[in-house]
């Protein structure tokens, strides 16, 4: 059964390579219904045209200068305070000072 699963993953992953981005192991899908790049540095999708909106593990993250980080799994909308267990890039990247569990405000 488990030989089956392989040689469908084998058969399926060419036609899925240009979809997916393999990082140290991991396979990450890119956000649906937008623009994107993977930023490597950061370890997650950036969104083009948005500023400051990431994407990783099929949750947006928003970064506000004034209120901190917001989640959703929506791209437009649907916005969470803090960080859903935020991605290490972005922490580093935005600073610890700078409340990446918290805020308020927001999208």
């Amino acid at each position: 059964m488990k030989l089956r699963y392989l040689l469908y993953l084998g058969l399926l992953l060419p036609l899925a390579a240009c979809t997916l981005h393999v990082d140290e192991g991991r396979v990450y899908a890119p956000p649906p219904h937008v623009e994107w790049r993977w930023d490597p540095g950061l370890d997650v999708f950036v969104v083009l045209g948005r500023p400051h909106l990431y994407y990783r593990d099929r949750t947006y993250y928003r970064w506000h200068d004034h209120d901190g980080w917001y989640w959703s799994d929506r791209h437009d909308g649907g916005w969470h305070r803090g960080g859903k267990g935020l991605p290490p890039g972005l922490s580093k990247k935005y600073g610890k000072s700078r409340r990446a569990h918290g805020g308020g405000g927001g999208y």
